[in-house]
Order: structure tokens, then sequence, then C-alpha cells
């Protein structure tokens, strides 16, 4: 049974403590004052513009419940699709609401499957992908690492680290390491080769350090006619099977691939080599997906270019987000960057205005590559930033690329605005490098699947500046595992609690080699395991599992892998 909700829900005045940690120190915003959504109000509201979708769920009986802030400006009706999540089109209506209503239950459900929505007026219109308590993703696919050969050695601690998180998450890593002067057609046919021998498993590419850069077409996005020419286009190296010949404005065909990229080449203002920038990227992505890099469920706002249309660009790629991740009490702090950016964390932030290649002119100022540089402390983990120049990344002290080399947050950054991004998928587990490969084959009004999409749909400057397979919501992992057997003997597990309340159970996995793959061996709820029959196993891995409820319904969200070998492989070594 499908139901329609229609209640009064007006902004309202409420006070709260934003709380988050830089550094390991904990600062706190007190007694501020927000309207719904907004700290600071604005002549416009957002939902004027966007629909600020989110879902509240309910096990017995399975429903889904959309819900949304009335639009100042009344409607006629709403009209609600549904779809699941892999399907190229919304299809025909489920229903159409009238203009009063600002809720829509969905009772036609089932516990364990996610449902993506589309809830429309005209071009008013909000997207989630909801579900309830739907299961862990065990195993996410394989990962292309290019590393730029000449940072290899030096990283070599950090790079194994990565490669066990990445294997820890659920991924089998296939590293290449590329000289940052080899050819593009060399750098690319390493990923094509490993994506056509398994194209079903190959799902993302991670570019660290100064992997070749592929620059096509004759475009100017941020609409400045002395920077018409060729952007540089990471989405090449994701494309498996369309031809890059004659230097397309375009991408041409899908793109297969996610791809993030994380260089830190050109950078002198943050005096410190290269080698070293990356080195304290790979630092802090450890400490994010450990769980060690903390903020509050909130995201912070400077809307340079004000509020003045659907196409402002915090408006569709910030307000329409953020109740997904955070449901219809999202904090949302609006103001200038020099009062909150420098003392403050958030998970999320969004930074717009005019800019140039160094900077951008956001609310309370020029924000500046250089002022990024001699402060160090500007505490927000997932960027999105708009503003001329800066989107063409591949330039000196660039200002998308300059929020990566934080030393304590910053772990990925995206040109939000022409076009506009729609990250909706990762409120309920998907990775950010899933949101950029959706953004980039995105169509907008010409047959696509998300509307409002804004300027310069599929054009090839789209990007992620950062690691493509981070998500949200850490779980702590467990910690002390440990594993003992002799011979044929059991082998038993032993480990110390995750430090997360949340946690219920614990999931164990075994390998016949450190790089896996890893095979789920048991689910258990203490913190104690025994293989009774071992085999060729001889390392092993614990993940803690937790019920994650997000503002687009529930999932059961895994820690970090926690991997051990066993005594009997180390006295053989």
């Amino acid at each position: 049974m499908l139901q329609a909700i229609h209640r009064c829900k007006g902004l309202f005045v409420i006070g709260f403590v934003l709380s988050g940690t830089l550094g390991g120190c904990a600062h706190q915003l007190k007694d501020v004052k927000t309207t719904g959504y907004d700290v600071v109000k604005r002549p416009t509201e957002p939902n004027e513009y966007v629909l600020m979708l989110s879902a509240e769920t309910t096990e017995l009986p399975s429903t889904i419940r959309l819900q949304w802030l009335r639009k100042p400006t009344p409607v006629d009706s709403y009209t609600v699709f549904r779809k699941a999540k892999e399907v190229s089109s919304w299809g025909i209506p489920i229903a159409t609401l009238n203009g009063n209503a600002v809720a829509y239950e969905d009772t036609d459900v089932a516990v364990g499957r996610t449902y993506e929505y589309k809830v429309q007026s005209g071009d008013y219109s909000g997207y989630i992908l909801a579900g309830i308590k739907v299961p862990p993703v065990e195993f996410r696919g394989k990962v292309v690492l290019l590393v730029e050969a000449e940072q290899a050695a030096e990283l070599s601690t950090e790079l194994e680290t990565l490669k066990n998180d990445l294997i820890g998450d659920g991924w089998v890593v296939l590293r290449h390491d590329v000289s940052r002067n080899a050819t593009l057609e060399s750098a690319r046919a390493l990923i094509q080769a490993d994506y056509n021998q398994d194209p079903t498993n190959v799902k993302a590419i991670f570019l660290l350090g100064h992997i070749p850069v592929f620059k096509s077409g004759n475009i100017a996005p941020d609409g400045h006619r002395d920077h018409f020419g060729s952007w540089p286009a990471d989405a090449y190296y994701g494309s498996m099977t369309a031809s890059w010949d004659n230097s397309p404005s375009a991408i041409p065909g899908d793109v297969e691939l996610q791809v993030g990229r994380v260089d830190f080449d050109n950078m002198p203002a943050f005096q410190k080599s290269a080698t070293e920038l990356l080195r304290q990227y790979l630092n802090k992505n450890h400490k994010y997906r450990i769980g060690q890099m903390t903020t509050t469920r909130d995201a912070f706002v400077s809307e340079g270019f004000g509020r003045t249309s659907p196409n402002n660009a915090a408006l569709a790629n910030a307000y329409r987000f953020f109740p997904t991740l955070w449901g219809s009490r999202a904090r949302i702090v609006e103001g200038e960057w020099a009062k909150y950016l420098p003392y403050y964390t958030f998970t999320w932030g969004h930074i717009n205005g005019q800019g140039s290649y160094t900077s951008c002119n956001a609310v309370g100022g020029r924000l500046t590559t250089g002022q990024l540089a001699s402060t160090q402390s500007y505490g927000i983990i997932f960027n999105q930033t708009f503003g001329s120049y800066f989107g063409d990344w591949n330039s000196k002290d660039n200002f998308m690329r300059a929020f990566l080399a934080m030393p304590n947050h910053g772990l990925t950054n995206v040109w939000t605005g022409r076009p506009n991004w729609f990250f909706h998928h990762m409120a309920l587990g998907e990775t950010i490098g899933y949101s950029t490969r959706l953004t980039q084959n995105n169509k907008g009004f010409n047959g696509g699947l998300y509307t409002s999409a804004g300027m310069f749909v599929r054009q090839i400057h789209i990007a992620l500046m950062g690691d493509p397979t981070l998500r949200m919501f850490p779980v702590l992992p467990v910690s002390n595992l440990r594993v003992s057997s002799v011979s044929d003997s059991p082998a038993t597990l032993k480990w110390a609690a995750s430090k997360d309340r949340a946690v219920t159970d614990y999931y164990v996995y075994g390998a016949s080699n450190p790089d896996g793959p890893y095979m789920r061996l048991g689910i258990v709820e203490g913190t104690a395991w025994t293989h009774t029959d071992p085999g060729n196993t001889k390392y092993y891995m614990v993940r803690a599992s937790k019920l994650t409820v997000t503002g687009s319904g529930s999932f059961y969200n895994l820690s970090q892998g926690v991997m051990v070998q066993t005594d009997v492989h180390a006295e053989s070594k």
C-alpha cells in the first residue's frame, strides 16, 4: 500500500551545540541560532529552490517515509518516482500529491533492499536512495592503484598501509607504478588490461601522485573567454571503451570506472615537497578510515555568489544533499569562512565565489591557497568548491588541490555547480567515486536521470580530487587481534572489542594470501572465534559491524578490517 501524508511544517528556531575535533583538540560553537537548515537568515530560504529530501524508516510494518520542508512559494502538485538503484530510468510515477504535501509513505518496501526516489514539481526536485537495514557491502570490487613511480620508494610504508586499508574495506588492489614521464596511452593501457581481464569486478581507479594528465576539449565551463581551451580530463582514465581521439569536449560514451586523483605537483605555497604532502595525505586518509578524524553531523556553507537562482551551486550541491545524510535537522552553518574554518571542523563544506587559479572570493573575503598553506587549520573533510579558473586543477598552487594539502582534514574536493553533482548514494554507504561516475554520466535534461543538473553536463572537466574509495560514517575497528594455531590444529582468534558502542557483530574472514581475496568465515557477537578446519588459511581479518542510521534510512556498516597472520605461517618464514 502506498499512502500520501499531508501536514504543515514550518521553519523554526532552535539552539544547539556544534562540536568537532581538529588535531585532537575539541572545539565548540555554542548557542547558534538555526532556522531548520540555516544559521544565517538569508533573503530566500534554500527550500525555495531545491527540495531537501530525507527519509525515516520503520521495520514493522516496513515503511519508508519521505519528508521535506514546504516550499515557500506554493506549488500545484508533486510527482513521486521510484526505481531500483542501478536502473537507468525512472519509469512512470508511483504517486501524485497535491501541493500541500510535505511527506510520502511507501509501505510497498522490504527490509534489506534499497529504493531510489525522485520527488518533483517542475524543475523543483529532490533525490534520495533509501532503505531499511540494508545488508553490508563486503566485497567492493577491484581498485586499480596507479602510483607515481618517482614517489613509490619514499612512500613504501604509507603505501603498504593504504593497500591494507583498501583490502580491509573490501577491495582487491591492483597496483602499478607509473613514471610521471610515461605516455598517457601507456598509463591508460595498464588500466584497460586490468579491466579487460575482469570487467565485472574492476570498479575504481586511484591516481596517486603526478600520473600523466590528459587534457581535452575546447571549453570554458567557468564562462571566461580567456579560459577557452583544453582542460584536464581524468574521465579519460575511467573510460574503457570510447575513443578520445580528436580531443572531445564532451565525455565520449559512458565512464565505466570511478576515478579520483591525489596530486601535489607544483604546489610551492605549502613549502613541503610533493612527497611529504602525499605522505601527509595518506596518513590522514588512514586516520579517517579508522575513525580518528572526528566531527559532528554538520556542514559549512559560504556563498560568495549569493542566493539568487536555482543555479546557485550551494543550493543544488549542498542543501539538496545534506539532509539525505543527516535528516531534516541537518546542521548547516552559513557564514564567513574566516569566522569558522580556522577554529571548527565540519564533515562537509561548500565554498563558492569569484575565483582565480589560487583563490575564491567567498563570504568573508578572499580565501587563497597561500592562506590555506600558512594557516594549516581549515577543517573540512569532504569539500565542494566553485568559482572561476580553479576548476582547471592542473595549475600552480591550484585552489582545489590546496584543500587536500591540509595536514588534518581535506580528503576530497570537487568543482560543483557546472554541472551539479549527485552525492545522495553516500548516505547509505556508497563511495564518493560512485558519485563522481554518476555525475560524469548524467545527461541532465537530455534524457538523464538527474535534472536540475546545471550547465556543462557530461563535459570532460568533471573530476574528483581525492581517494575515490572513501565513504561516509566510519566505524571504529577492533584492536589487539591475535591468532594462535599449531600446524593442522584449530586456529583461535581473539580481539579487543570496537570502542563504538553501537557495534553488535564481528565479521571474520580468512585468506591464503596476505593480499586476499578474503572470504567470510563467520559472524560472531563476542570477541573470540575458532576456525576448526583452517586448511590453507594463513591470514585472518576481523571487521566490526553496526547498524548505521542516516537521513536516508539504515544500513549495516562495516569497519576497516584488522588483519593478522597465523603463528605457524610466521614460523615458516
